[in-house]
């Protein structure tokens, strides 16, 4: 049987390193004169979704489109600034507001997330690597998702015993002798580290199940109010596009990174995937901040505030999911 060997490269694996800036440049270092104006800022419009140039014009912000921008103040095809707008629309996707002179973000240099997770986003995917490990040295199935009983296993020592055995078998069955085993137990770490941006998102997910919960309590809270009553109907009904695409996501990685032994064996081609649902996972997540803050926010009572907070709600679904739309994985 030939023996496999475990990746040594360290970061983002050559074949997904993502191109920066023009001319390798890691800032948006624009040399406009336009892109100097004070507070100046870079957005995607609400009405559109195109990106745009926010300039201060004193009693109101003016938006102006990169094509008119191109035209108005000639930026040439092919020139610095025009290969940095290009950037900033690539760039607006992963973060709402991007100013001149700020780095790029990482998702476009290495591929590595321009967001930070906690330290309990990160224990919590060791853990569930560790249950992995734990079931594979075992060969016993444990299936456990509360946080604190996995914090529980994790400090028993039995558990930290057949981890090492398992790093010990996993390090045989790549054909590494016994002193090069860290090399295994680093890959797990990496693993682990690029699933904690998971678990923090599937953590935000959890805010929108919540915002849903709550739908479902204004409406016995409205009983009786029919117009409401029917557009918590529709709401409902609407939410259910975005709800399934998500549930759907964390499916597809939980079943593609169940293994620790089938994600080594591909290690740099499981890092591409975790990322490419982590910038997908990302990018949908954002759409919903500022209803998530909103929510976060109220209790539920048969209130104006309440009432005012679901006609939001409906105007955000139909605006975003009145027509079934493609999800598009990021590119």
């Amino acid at each position: 049987m030939t023996a496999m060997t475990v990746p040594t490269t360290s970061g983002t694996p050559a074949s997904t390193a993502p191109s920066g800036g023009a001319s390798g440049n890691t800032h948006f270092v624009f040399t406009g004169k336009v892109f100097a104006l004070p507070g100046a800022y870079f957005s995607t419009a609400r009405d559109t979704g195109e990106p745009v140039l926010n300039v201060d014009l004193g009693d109101v912000w003016g938006k102006i489109a990169f094509r008119a921008l191109r035209e108005s103040f000639d930026i040439a095809e092919g020139s610095d600034d025009a290969k940095l707008l290009g950037v900033v629309e690539k760039g607006l996707k992963y973060v709402k507001e991007i100013r001149p002179g700020d780095s790029i973000p990482r998702e476009l240099l290495d591929g590595t997330a321009s967001w930070r997770v906690e330290d309990h986003h990160l224990e919590l995917a060791k853990g569930r690597l560790t249950l992995q490990l734990v079931s594979w040295i075992t060969g016993k199935e444990v299936a456990i998702s509360e946080r604190y009983q996995l914090e529980q296993i994790m400090e028993d020592p039995t558990t930290k015993q057949r981890t090492q055995e398992a790093f010990s078998k996993l390090a045989r069955q790549f054909g590494l002798p016994d002193d090069r085993r860290q090399e295994v137990v680093e890959k797990v770490d990496a693993l682990a580290r690029e699933l904690s941006y998971i678990e923090a998102l599937r953590e935000r997910y959890g805010q929108i199940q919540k915002i849903m919960v709550k739908i479902n309590q204004a409406k016995r809270a409205f009983k009786g109010e029919n117009h409401l009553q029917a557009d918590i109907t529709r709401m409902q009904a609407l939410a259910k596009t975005p709800i399934g695409a998500f549930d759907d996501v964390f499916m597809q990685v939980d079943g593609q990174t169940a293994e620790v032994m089938a994600m080594l064996k591909t290690y740099d081609a499981s890092i591409a995937f975790i990322r490419r649902m982590r910038d997908e996972l990302h990018i949908r997540l954002m759409l919903w901040d500022e209803l998530i803050q909103a929510w976060s926010e109220r209790e539920v009572d048969k209130g104006a505030e309440t009432e005012m907070l679901l006609k939001r709600t409906y105007q955000f679904l139909a605006q975003h999911f009145l027509v079934a739309q493609v999800w598009t994985r990021s590119a």
